[in-house]
């Protein structure tokens, strides 16, 4: 990977993700029944769990730069030293951190930490993962 230049890589849709559309599609239907009944603070509970819903299923993303990995899903975000990663694996791990919508997940061990992710492109994103990490321990 040139020096200065980020790859991003856009989430996989799974199980998860049908099932928050369809969750949120129930959401939509009891609004608009909770309208007609003028209960206000249901309609704006269930707008804002929409947006969230939305910005999640649209904003799951990771993007490798020269010393990080970034991991977006919705509001949350992680921040991952390329140098801390010890190790790549193309399994889910028990513990850490998922941010992911897809359930065949891609497990990265850093420090005493660990995050789950799915990315379309499983084996263009291990490859960056494993040229970035290198890239990032040459430069120590």
């Amino acid at each position: 990977m040139p020096m200065g230049k980020s790859r991003r890589y856009r989430t996989k849709l799974g199980k998860r993700a049908s099932y928050l559309l369809l969750g949120q599609a129930g959401g939509v239907l009891a609004a608009a029944g909770f309208w007609s009944n003028g209960v206000w603070p249901m309609v704006v509970l269930s707008a804002i769990v929409l947006c969230l819903a939305a910005w999640t299923l649209l904003g799951t993303r990771y993007v490798i730069d020269r010393t990080f990995l970034y991991a977006h899903s919705g509001p949350f975000r992680l921040r991952v030293p390329l140098a801390a990663i010890t190790a790549v694996h193309r399994r889910a791990l028990d513990r850490g951190v998922t941010l992911a919508l897809a359930s065949d997940l891609i497990g990265i061990e850093y420090g005493a930490n660990a995050l789950n992710v799915s990315p379309r492109d499983a084996d263009g994103f291990i490859e960056a993962v494993h040229d970035a990490t290198r890239s990032a321990a040459d430069s120590r």
